[in-house]
C-alpha cells in the first residue's frame, strides 16, 4: 500500500509546486497530515498481523489426522508389495500431518534404514565389479536418505578415487590370481592296481592333465575301483586313499605332495588380502580380531599395522572368502534392534451398599440412680418432682452440676419402663439407611521404545525411587551439670525402585528371527505396613522367546479379580430371605485388574551379509 501511494505523493508534490501561495502550503500540510494518519493505521494493522502470526500453531485437525492415517496405511501396503521408496514418501506425508504420532515416526525411521541398506548393498555390488563411480553415486544417495549412516560414509570414503590412502588400500587388496585347472569334460571309470604315482597317472591321462610330484612324496600300494567319476571327485578320492593333496600349477598341470602342513604351506596357492577395520578403538581390538583369524581358521600368516587399523591376511581362497565375510560384519558394526514395548493396564472397581444400620448396642440404667449420681445431694428434690409430676424443672437444677451431665445416658434418647424407684431407661441409637453405589474404571497405556545392539543388554526403568526408613539413631550425651542431652534422630533410609524395570538382550538369528532374553519386574507399594515399614508388591518375569521381525509378542499378562460380600444385622431376623435385604447393611465389592505387556522387535540395522546357518565348513 505504501508503494502504491508513492507515485501519488510525487504527483501531488509536483502539482503543489506550481503555486507558491499560502493556500497551497496549507493544502500540502493537510495532505501530509492525512498521509501520516493513514501510515499509522497501516503500521498498526501490520503489527496486529505479525502478532497473530507468532501465535502457536494449533494441533492437527481431524481432517489432517484422517489423511495422515490414510497415508500411513497406504505406505504399509506399498511396503508389503515391495515399493519401499513410495512407502517412505507416504509415511513422510503422514508424519508431516501428524508430527506427534510416534508410530508414524518409528515406521518412517524403519523405512529410511531399509532404503539406505538397499542402496548400500547395490553400491557394494558395483564396487566389487570395479564400477567405483556408480558405487559412489549409490552411497551418496544413501547418505541423502540417512545422513547419519556411518557405514555409508565409510563406504563412500573407500570408493573415492581422489584419496591417496584409498589408493594404498586398493593396492594392498590385490591378491595372487587363483589358477583353475581345465580338465577334459566327462566321467570315467577307474580300476587301478599299483602305487600312488600309478593312480594319479591314470587319472591325469584320461582327463588330459600332466602331473608333477614332490621329491619327498611317500608312495604306497593302492587298489582303486570306482566308476562314473569326474576329474575333481577322482582327485579328491585319490588324495584320501593315498594321504596326499594336489595343487594347480597351470590350467593343465598340477603338483602332488604329501598331505601335511609343511607341504600345504609350500605348494598351496594362497590369496593375499588387506582389511581396513575402521571401528577398532585400540590395538587390543585389532589383536583380538587377528587372534580369531589365527585360532579359528588356523591362518598363521597374519600381520597388523596398528597405526592405520589394517590387518593383512594370506590364506587359501576358500578361507579368505569366509574371513572377508566375517570381517565385513565386524567393520559394519553390530546389528541393531528396536524394541517397541507397550504395557496395558485396566483397573475396574464397583462398590454397592444397601440396607438399614440398626443399633446393636444398648445401655440400660436406673433413672433415679443416674440422677443421684449426677446431682449428688441436690438430687432429692429433682427425684421427688419427677415421681409426682413425671417432669423435671430445669430451673431447679443447680448450674454447678451441669458439667457432670457430660457422657450421661440422660442426655441421649432413651425409652423407660417401670414405676417408682424401679424406673429403668434404655438408650436408643439413631437408625440410618444406606443406599449407595460407586463404580470406577482406570485405563493406562505405557509405550516405550528401546534401541539395542545385537547381544548387548538394554535396560528401561519407569517409576520412582521410594525411601523406606529402616531405623533411626539418636545421639545422647551428658552435660557438665549431669543433664542428659538427646540429639535429633538420624534416620537410616534405603531407596527402592518402584515401577517398571524392563531388561532385554536381543540376538539376531537367521531368517529375520530375533531371540529376546527378557527380564521384567513390576514393584509397587502395598496397602499394609509392618512396624511402620510399607509392604512392597513385586511381580517378576524372566524368560527367553524367539519371534519374527515386526511380530508382536505378549510376554506377560496378569488378571486379578476380587469379589467380596458382607452383611451386618440382627441374628434371626437378619437371616430371613426378604427381611435380610431390608434390615441388614449389605455391602458388595467387585474389583478387577488386568495387565498386558506386548513387545515387538524391529531390525533396523542388519549385518553386511545375510545370516546363514553354516558360514564355512571343511572336511578333515
Amino acid at each position: 500500500m505504501r508503494s502504491s501511494r508513492t507515485p501519488a505523493l510525487a504527483a501531488g508534490l509536483t502539482c503543489c509546486v506550481v503555486e507558491l501561495n499560502i493556500t497551497s502550503l496549507l493544502n500540502r500540510y493537510n495532505w501530509f497530515l492525512c498521509m501520516k494518519n493513514w501510515l499509522s493505521i497501516i503500521m498498526l494493522a501490520l503489527c496486529v498481523a505479525c502478532a497473530a502470526a507468532e501465535k502457536p500453531r494449533p494441533g492437527p485437525s481431524k481432517h489432517d489426522l484422517k489423511l495422515a492415517q490414510k497415508n500411513y496405511e497406504h505406505g504399509l501396503q506399498l511396503n508389503k508389495s515391495g515399493n519401499v521408496e513410495e512407502a517412505f514418501q507416504e509415511v513422510s506425508n503422514a508424519v508431516s500431518l501428524a508430527p506427534a504420532n510416534m508410530e508414524y515416526r518409528t515406521a518412517l525411521e524403519l523405512l529410511r534404514s531399509k532404503i539406505a541398506a538397499n542402496l548400500i548393498d547395490r553400491g557394494n555390488l558395483l564396487a566389487e565389479i570395479g564400477d567405483a563411480k556408480s558405487a559412489q553415486a549409490q552411497f551418496k544417495q544413501a547418505l541423502s536418505i540417512d545422513p547419519q549412516n556411518g557405514y555409508a560414509q565409510e563406504r563412500l570414503h573407500d570408493v573415492t578415487p581422489d584419496d591417496p590412502e584409498h589408493e594404498h588400500v586398493l593396492q594392498l587388496l590385490a591378491s595372487v590370481e587363483d589358477v583353475a585347472v581345465s580338465p577334459k569334460p566327462g566321467k570315467q571309470d577307474f580300476h587301478v592296481r599299483g602305487d600312488t604315482r600309478d593312480l594319479y597317472e591314470a587319472i591325469g591321462r584320461v582327463f588330459g592333465v600332466s602331473l608333477d610330484y614332490d621329491q619327498s612324496l611317500t608312495s604306497q600300494r593302492v587298489r582303486f575301483d570306482v566308476e562314473n567319476l569326474d576329474f575333481y571327485t577322482a582327485m579328491r578320492l585319490a588324495g584320501k586313499v593315498t594321504k596326499t593333496f594336489w595343487s594347480p600349477i597351470s590350467s593343465h598341470r598340477v603338483m602332488i605332495a604329501n598331505d601335511n602342513q609343511e607341504m600345504h604351506r609350500q605348494y598351496q596357492r594362497m590369496s593375499l588380502q588387506t582389511f581396513y577395520v575402521s571401528n577398532a578403538a585400540n590395538v587390543a581390538e585389532l589383536n583380538d580380531i587377528a587372534n580369531i583369524i589365527r585360532n579359528v581358521f588356523e591362518v598363521r600368516l597374519t600381520s597388523i599395522v596398528a597405526a592405520q587399523n589394517i590387518i593383512t591376511v594370506r590364506a587359501p581362497k576358500e578361507q579368505m572368502a569366509v574371513i572377508s565375510a566375517i570381517l565385513d560384519d565386524l567393520v559394519q558394526g553390530r546389528p541393531e534392534i528396536l524394541l517397541d514395548i507397550k504395557a496395558y493396564e485396566l483397573n475396574y472397581d464397583k462398590q454397592r451398599q444397601i440396607g438399614l444400620a440398626l443399633p446393636n448396642q444398648f445401655t440400660i440404667f436406673n433413672v433415679f440412680s443416674e440422677i443421684y449420681r449426677v446431682l449428688g445431694p441436690n438430687a432429692q428434690p429433682i427425684i421427688d418432682q419427677l415421681k409426682k409430676t413425671g417432669t423435671i424443672d430445669p430451673s431447679k437444677v443447680p448450674t454447678s452440676v451441669l458439667g457432670s451431665l457430660q457422657g450421661s445416658p440422660l442426655l441421649q434418647p432413651f425409652i423407660f419402663f417401670g414405676k417408682g424407684y424401679g424406673l429403668t431407661g434404655i438408650t436408643v441409637s439413631p437408625i440410618s439407611a444406606h443406599l449407595s453405589s460407586n463404580e470406577s474404571s482406570v485405563k493406562t497405556l505405557e509405550h516405550a521404545t528401546i534401541r539395542a545392539s545385537n547381544s548387548n543388554p538394554a535396560t528401561l526403568r519407569i517409576g520412582t525411587r521410594f525411601p523406606i526408613q529402616l531405623a533411626s539413631f539418636q545421639n545422647v550425651s551428658v552435660s557438665q551439670n549431669g543433664v542428659p542431652i538427646v540429639g535429633s534422630p538420624v534416620p537410616q533410609v534405603q531407596y527402592e525402585d518402584l515401577g517398571l524395570i524392563f531388561k532385554a538382550t536381543p540376538h539376531l538369528q537367521t531368517e529375520d528371527n530375533v531371540n529376546l532374553e527378557l527380564q521384567l519386574q513390576i514393584k509397587g507399594l502395598g496397602a499394609q505396613q509392618f512396624n511402620g515399614v510399607p509392604v512392597l508388591t513385586n511381580r517378576d518375569y524372566t524368560g527367553s522367546i524367539t519371534v519374527k521381525d515386526g511380530e508382536p509378542s505378549i510376554v506377560a499378562g496378569l488378571v486379578e479379580e476380587l469379589a467380596s460380600r458382607s452383611t451386618a444385622g440382627y441374628p434371626g431376623l437378619g437371616q430371613l430371605p426378604v427381611l435380610s435385604s431390608i434390615l441388614n447393611t449389605n455391602s458388595r465389592d467387585h474389583s478387577r485388574k488386568e495387565i498386558l505387556i506386548v513387545v515387538t522387535p524391529h531390525v533396523i540395522r542388519k549385518p553386511f551379509r545375510k545370516l546363514e546357518p553354516i558360514v564355512w565348513e571343511t572336511t578333515q
